[in-house]
């Protein structure tokens, strides 16, 4: 059996589980790629408009489509309202994430993106663009640097991988490398 078939099996009987449980809405198994994903019934969806009237909840539930038809698992779970305590979305691939949407295209949107997720305790970030036109890897580059240099913030230390996300496709993933001098790598052509 390859890792895929592996893979493939693990999320079908992750789908198994979840369907079963009623904690779970909208879990989908996706027979062509065998990603699955799932949503806790307490996850809170933004309503808020962001790009184009777009609700900011749908940024999330595109972002779910997406990597669920690349052949991934993405779980996005209860959101808890603790005075004080910034939760992370839920699970990538068993990995921690968050999902951000970047909507502008300020130099230190980005950073400020990375830094919020290290304080979510996320070990993935997913940058989400709604328009083509504000993504770059020079832009997602710079951005990884300010926040690298910001004292508050130990980006390097605490996320494994930054995921990015353009309308549509998964378009990057940028992965850290061992130390802090060799910074980051990106993985580029994810594009179907």
């Amino acid at each position: 059996m390859l890792y895929s078939d592996l893979r493939r099996e693990d999320n079908y009987n992750e789908y198994l589980r979840l369907s079963q449980n009623d904690d779970y809405l909208d879990v989908t198994f996706d027979e062509e790629s065998g990603g699955v994903s799932a949503v806790h019934k307490l996850h809170k969806f933004g309503k808020q408009r962001g790009i184009g009237g777009v609700c900011r909840g749908d940024y999330e539930r595109i972002v779910l489509a997406v990597l669920r038809e690349d052949g991934h698992r993405i779980v996005l779970e209860e959101e808890t309202n603790i005075p004080g305590v910034k939760s992370f979305d839920g699970y990538l691939d068993d990995e921690p994430m968050e999902i951000k949407a970047i909507e502008g295209s300020g130099t230190w949107t980005i950073s400020s993106k990375l830094l919020n997720s290290v304080k979510q305790h996320a070990k993935r970030v997913i940058l989400y663009f709604p328009k083509e036109d504000l993504y770059s890897v020079d832009r997602v580059r710079e951005g990884i640097r300010l926040s690298e240099s910001n004292p508050n913030g130990d980006v390097h230390g605490s996320l494994s991988d930054i995921w990015v996300v353009v309308k549509d496709h998964l378009e990057a993933r940028w992965n850290k490398k061992a130390t802090p001098i060799e910074g980051w790598s990106v993985w580029e052509g994810l594009r179907r």
